[in-house]
């Protein structure tokens, strides 16, 4: 039902473009940049002469030249605008200032010493740092033939529409164009050509040569069963590959990986699953499979069970797939190879989406006024809907909720008033079964202004949506049992996609010339690296050092803390959704004895009476750490305000630490607590769960729990707790007398804006044995919109206040700054090197004035990646992880940079992930062992644990810093979410293509911690 009397053909609603009248393409359009296409009446350009075509480009290919703006302006009245995605616009322009680093010679694969021998032999001694060990990885190797080597590829600029009935086309939806495409391509008996679900088409042939330009066929719909009419047509040459480049690349002629070509190859390698898979980049997830649900069943409206509480208990399933991707290493081309999940909406009705979502049958219970607007905010504004009573599929937004079907009325036609629920009895013979239920105002981002006001049960969630709200810390550990897969299984899931895939009978593939050989993982070899030495204090005599050996990536906590203090007051408050009852209570009662308890070694002494040990004064605590007085204990309601007034009231009474214990409370609870305390007074908070302490209540549990969670505020108090001396990693006699400081960098995501603003995170190393660290957070966004920022702005500021706290700390500069960086995509090395490297040096310059500056090492951390790792042992007959400290960088690292992959840590469950390194930059000349064991080494300075963790320390924390980024601006936050009710994703505003975009558009808020806790470690 459409708010609008003058509405349209029901076809109409369910095109995302606007209406073209029908005719020939007499113009065609060019773009030297694909990526980047405006598909407005300014982009209509002509066919390019061949003498254009010829214009190699540095990339390896060559593209057309545009037309004039008379020209284009003629051929605009041919071609009227269609409605596309706009395209992210970047605020970092491209560059190539900095090269990037080199892999040194011959460092971390074998130092070869020739012994003379008599007059004709020599003895040749290799020696390696680490123990070699034979690995599998899950990449296959590509081969080629000869011609396919050296062969173009061609990229078309294409378009597919669908014939409306008032006689007008339209673009359209993303599988009708592919099965259109389809469908002429083997009709008119095209060359190999292959299609990217967009505007791209691609052929080893120039089909602008033999082919027409416009073709039409007919296809019957599968669900509605209508014969509809397509046109598919083939605009202009966009673009020419020279495959030979990806060669040059692995022979080492050319420095840059040639990111184009890698990826029409990877589009090629997906043409056969086009129709029965979703795919989302690099990976596919079949269609036939239904969404793994945990739960408890109810009756569907269709009279079939479906599961109230979810496997993500909110309307989201879990889907498996697949992963694969090219990759250009020292021995050649190989496809990597992996199995992967992904979380989708359910394709229920809007009744039982929400009803999932909220946990509450809503047909009994029906949506409080109070929710509606927030359903709208937090989940159902980004999500696509469809239609279908109609006959016809049609895909709309919701925008708001409005009154019960059968209340909400609208004028007839006739002028007569009538009720939503008996319009859809009247018109299309359909009797609502929950007439009480609101109904929603749907819109089409065509046109926004025409709404629509739907009964819920007839609005559908549209299948295969993928969703990016992120899991909360149930849903990842529910998500984490249903995905962890330990390495043997893993293997053989892998071999089994290979086999499913069946590479050898793909028909692309074939006449590509392009063959995988899938008979068994690429064997390669690697090196175990020694672990470090980790050092606590005696307990008998603090002067004296202890050492605790590693042992599979952990080790013993048996010692005192290096550094600790004394802690005058502390106070425990139970924060709980309802009145705590006795047993609740109890126990906490009984981890505020605990826990002094399990801290304590205690002098032989007489307990009067059943004084709890809270009453020993001094007492030596077992890690060091004194607990001088009783736990101030404390039952408050989970209330912003009452945890407020509550911490006020504690810091009065001198409190230096406050231990939470949140009982069935929401994550805005915690994040409130974070605010309060890092943010607003300044207090050491130190958070735990109630169903962790009830889990963990038996002794020895308990213990290690305690353990844990002293470490971490023991961390943040300003205490060390282990040291691991960091220059032993290194082998030049000069560097170990160098003072070095340490840099953590993360970042949440490129895409930004005022709404969702990009979180950044810049961690540095503050005292002489890099344990402990300060660390500055900032949001990044545009007014003017969406936009990407891959960059940091205003690093130099940050790193410059970071070094100033370091040499207060230490009476002396840092020579040596080493930065490990996360969140950087792969296309996005060379701006990041350009302009953060670049941020590093003024930032020295302005700090160090006549001083030498100090040398610089650059490395890019990658986290999510698809590379596996196995080892196979023929004794057993097993496939078992990697061991912590094994290092690769040989076979399948880039030929020309400086790489490596480390797996640091000991896998508890599942098949070990290791991190990538990529070393942009090096000043400082380290060889590729060093780097390599430093690296290893600042994977067990973590304060929070005693084992060895996935990524060096710094860059750890600065992940951390960024996760609770957000919620640390829990004020302007909360203020944030009044302003966008009502909006959503699609209307938040996109950048204009004709708008430059700059980094002087780019707004930094740097979020200001209270003056007590900004240089600690609040995030440990």
């Amino acid at each position: 039902m459409s708010s609008h009397r003058d509405r349209d053909y029901p076809d109409d609603d369910d095109r995302r473009s606007s209406k073209r009248h029908r005719s020939g393409r007499s113009h065609e359009r060019l773009s030297s940049h694909p990526q980047r296409r405006s598909y407005s009446s300014a982009d209509v350009e002509e066919k390019p002469s061949s003498s254009q075509l010829s214009r190699t480009v540095e990339s390896g290919s060559t593209s057309t030249v545009p037309k004039t703006t008379t020209e284009t302006e003629s051929g605009s009245k041919a071609r009227s605008r269609s409605f596309v995605r706009p395209i992210i616009r970047s605020a970092v322009p491209e560059s190539q200032l900095i090269s990037l680093a080199r892999r040194p010679a011959q460092s971390g694969r074998g130092k070869f010493i020739v012994f003379k021998i008599f007059f004709h032999f020599a003895l040749i001694i290799t020696l390696t740092v680490g123990q070699r060990v034979e690995l599998y990885t899950n990449h296959f190797k590509i081969e080629f033939e000869n011609n396919s080597q050296s062969s173009n590829i061609y990229q078309f600029d294409v378009d597919v529409e669908i014939l409306m009935r008032d006689g007008s086309w339209r673009s359209c939806k993303r599988d009708e164009r592919f099965q259109v495409i389809k469908t002429i391509i083997e009709r008119e008996k095209f060359p190999l050509v292959w299609y990217d679900q967009g505007r791209s088409l691609y052929a080893k042939e120039n089909l602008t040569v033999n082919f027409n330009k416009e073709y039409e066929c007919e296809i019957k719909h599968k669900k509605t069963d209508r014969t509809n009419r397509f046109r598919f047509l083939l605009i202009n040459l966009v673009k020419t590959y020279d495959l030979k480049i990806i060669f040059d690349f692995i022979q080492r002629k050319i420095p840059l990986r040639p990111h184009d070509p890698v990826r029409i190859l990877e589009i090629l390698l997906k043409q056969t699953q086009r129709l029965d898979m979703v795919n989302i980049k690099n990976r596919s997830y079949p269609k036939h499979q239904k969404l793994d649900d945990l739960g408890i069943g109810f009756v569907r409206e269709d009279q079939t069970s479906y599961l109230l509480n979810c496997c993500l208990g909110d309307g989201r399933g879990l889907a498996s797939g697949f992963y694969q991707a090219i990759v250009l290493g020292e021995r050649g081309p190989t496809l990597n190879v992996n199995n992967t999940f992904c979380c989708f909406y359910q394709n229920y009705n809007l009744v039982e989406f929400i009803t999932c979502y909220l946990g509450s049958d809503i047909r009994r219970s029906g949506i409080s006024s109070k929710d509606q607007p927030l359903l709208v905010r937090k989940i159902l504004k980004s999500i696509w809907f469809v239609t279908t009573h109609t006959n016809q599929i049609r895909k709309y937004r919701l925008k708001s909720f409005g009154s019960p079907a059968n209340q909400h009325t609208f004028i007839k036609d006739q002028g007569s008033k009538i009720s939503v629920a008996d319009y859809f009895y009247e018109k299309w013979k359909i009797r609502l079964r929950h007439p009480h239920l609101p109904v929603v105002e749907l819109f089409n981002p065509v046109d926004k202004n025409k709404s629509h006001f739907l009964p819920m049960e007839l609005v559908i969630v549209d299948d295969w949506q993928r969703s990016l709200k992120p899991l909360t810390i149930e849903q990842r550990a529910t998500v984490t049992r249903k995905t962890v897969v330990k390495p043997g299984e893993r293997y053989g899931l892998i071999r089994r996609i290979v086999d499913e895939r069946q590479y050898d009978k793909d028909s692309y593939l074939q006449s590509f010339g392009m063959k995988i050989q899938t008979n068994d993982m690429l064997a390669i070899t690697g090196r175990l690296l020694t672990p470090p030495e980790i050092k606590y204090k005696s307990p008998h005599d603090e002067s004296r050092d202890v050492i605790e050996r590693v042992s599979i990536g952990k080790w013993y906590l048996n010692n005192y803390f290096n550094k600790t203090r004394e802690i005058r007051s502390w106070a425990l408050v139970l924060v709980s959704q309802r009145a705590p009852d006795e047993r609740q209570v109890g126990l906490a009662k009984d981890f505020a004895n605990k826990l002094p308890q399990v801290l304590m070694k205690l002098f032989q002494m007489k307990i009067i009476r059943n004084t709890t040990l809270l009453s020993v004064i001094k007492a030596m605590s077992k890690y060091g750490i004194r607990l001088n007085s009783s736990a101030i204990e404390k039952s408050d309601a989970a209330s912003p305000d009452i945890i407020l007034a509550r911490m006020n009231e504690l810091k009065t009474l001198g409190c230096e630490v406050i231990i939470y214990i949140l009982n069935q409370v929401g994550d805005d609870i915690y994040h409130a607590i974070k605010f309060f305390g890092n943010v607003k007074l300044g207090m050491v908070t130190q958070c735990t769960r109630f169903d962790k302490l009830q889990a963990n209540s038996e002794p020895r549990k308990m213990d290690m729990y305690i353990q844990n969670l002293s470490q971490k505020f023991n961390a943040k108090l300003g205490g060390i707790n282990q040291f691991v001396s960091l220059m032993r990693a290194l082998t030049s006699p000069s560097t170990r007398s160098d003072v070095f400081m340490f840099f953590g960098i993360d970042c949440t995501h490129v895409m930004c804006s005022r709404e969702r603003p990009s979180i950044a995170a810049i961690i540095g190393s503050k005292d002489s044995t890099s344990t402990q660290y300060s660390g500055r957070v900032v949001q990044q966004y545009s007014p003017k919109g969406k936009i990407s920022v891959e960059i940091i702005k205003d690093l130099h500021i940050y790193v410059g206040d970071l070094i100033r706290k370091f040499s207060e700390h230490n009476s002396r500069l840092p020579n040596k700054l080493v930065f490990y960086r996360a969140g950087v995509d792969d296309g996005a090395f060379q701006k990041v090197l350009d302009n953060e490297v670049q941020a590093i040096k003024q930032a020295c310059q302005e700090f160090y004035g006549h001083n030498q500056l100090p040398k610089i090492c650059f490395t890019v951390v990658k986290k999510n990646h698809n590379t596996r790792f196995f080892i196979y042992d023929k004794q057993s007959n097993q496939t078992n992880n990697v061991q912590p400290g094994t290092v690769i960088d040989t076979d399948i690292v880039s030929p020309n940079g400086f790489d490596f992959y480390l797996n640091s840590h000991a896998a508890i469950q599942g098949t070990s992930k290791p991190a990538l390194y990529h070393v942009l930059y090096d000043d400082i000349g380290f060889t590729s062992d060093e780097i390599q064991q430093l690296t290893y080494y600042l994977c067990h300075t973590d304060v929070r644990c005693t084992k060895a963790i996935s990524i060096p320390s710094p860059v750890h924390y600065a992940s951390i810093c960024v996760s609770r980024g957000l919620n640390l601006d829990y004020e302007g936050q909360m203020a944030n979410e009044q302003r966008s009710i009502a909006t959503s994703d699609m209307e938040e505003g996109l950048v204009d293509e004709n708008i430059v975009v700059t980094l002087d558009d780019v707004q930094t808020l740097k979020i200001d911690f209270n003056s007590m806790i900004e240089n600690t470690m609040w995030f440990a």
